[in-house]
């Protein structure tokens, strides 16, 4: 097994097959959840796929609170585990293992959720959380800016992407969301941040939020190499931008979209019926087709141009590569205050 490779501080701050229309049933009252969502795309394919045909069958209004993950975080702890400004929070693992520790979310349910039962194990976390879909990070190039095709994290250092290279960073608040190191090609062990920080420094590369910025960046030639999740890069294909994912050959870490209901909801059944809906194999197909994230449900059959492309059955999932992120998040204010004080 290849040692959990990647030393990283992946601190992330971070379809159109709609639902098939049934009759309201177990109605909800008029009742309103409030859930986290992100903008653009996601929040396209959200609606139409989820949040339209969950409406139509319990009755209910499902509000998007759109934004980043440490945003939403920080809204939860301020306002405490019994008045919570969500009923359902989804986002990234790095900033969650903070509320769950606190008691924020609320156990999982099965009995309300019943397609929990069909998601792979690597999926439940805790047992308050899991993972809705998975992506996996590695190196997106444009394949017309002449540049040879990286094989490694190690090809990101190579001089002939000077000037071209982007990551990503957290926001204004947290500092990094990349450091990618591995033992063969720093020689340091499991987080060693001071090799992390000396690598990044080399790469002298265009830092961005994890907002859709670099996608952006690539689409208009600002940058010809990026770290960047394989959903992305084949959404920007798909539309025409002449762009190429690679999974290096140390390996991937996943970025995972990491749902759970707040402790404090009013409307608890509701919200966890939602989640059941998300790991509904009609949204997961949804948001595989048209955002290209993996289903974390084992059940579902992607259509093959789509499955090839993307996290796809047993042997897939047992190579993804996770870390701990309780130890993490107890390092990151130190990782943070370095990270500002030496690469902002």
């Amino acid at each position: 097994m290849i040692r959990r490779l990647l030393v990283v501080l992946v601190l992330l701050a971070l379809t159109a097959s709609p639902w098939a229309p049934t009759p309201p049933v177990a109605t909800a009252q008029g009742k309103t959840l409030i859930v986290t969502g992100y903008g653009g795309r996601w929040s396209e394919v959200m609606k139409k796929a989820l949040v339209e045909p969950f409406e139509k069958k319990y009755d209910a209004r499902v509000e998007i609170v759109t934004g980043i993950t440490t945003e939403w975080v920080a809204k939860l702890l301020a306002a405490g585990p019994d008045n919570p400004p969500f009923d359902v929070i989804m986002g990234n693992e790095p900033p969650f293992p903070i509320p769950r520790e606190r008691g924020f979310f609320d156990r999982r349910n099965v009995a309300a959720a019943p397609n929990i039962k069909n998601v792979y194990d690597k999926a439940l976390i805790g047992d308050t959380s899991l993972a809705i879909f998975w992506a996996r990070i590695g190196l997106a190039y444009r394949t017309d800016a002449g540049l040879k095709r990286p094989a490694s994290w190690k090809d990101f250092w190579d001089p002939s992407y000077d000037g071209k290279r982007g990551i990503y960073v957290i926001g204004n608040t947290l500092g990094i969301n990349f450091l990618f190191m591995t033992d063969k090609l720093f020689g340091k062990d499991y987080f060693d941040v001071d090799a992390g920080i000396a690598a990044v420094k080399k790469l002298n590369a265009k830092m961005v939020d994890f907002t859709g910025t670099m996608e952006k960046h690539l689409e208009s030639k600002e940058v010809s190499v990026a770290v960047l999740h394989d959903g992305s890069t084949y959404d920007l294909a798909k539309r025409g931008i002449p762009v190429d994912w690679v999974a290096p050959s140390e390996g991937v870490p996943i970025l995972d979209q990491v749902i759970q209901v707040t402790r404090g909801s009013k409307h608890k059944d509701l919200a966890w019926k939602l989640i059941d809906m998300y790991l509904s194999p009609e949204v997961q197909t949804a948001f595989a087709t048209e955002l290209f994230f993996s289903p974390t449900n084992k059940t579902v059959k992607l259509p093959a141009d789509v499955a090839k492309k993307l996290i796809s059955g047993p042997a897939d999932v047992e190579k993804l590569v996770t870390f701990d992120w309780n130890v993490i998040a107890k390092q990151r204010p130190q990782w943070t205050e370095r990270w500002n004080k030496e690469l902002r």
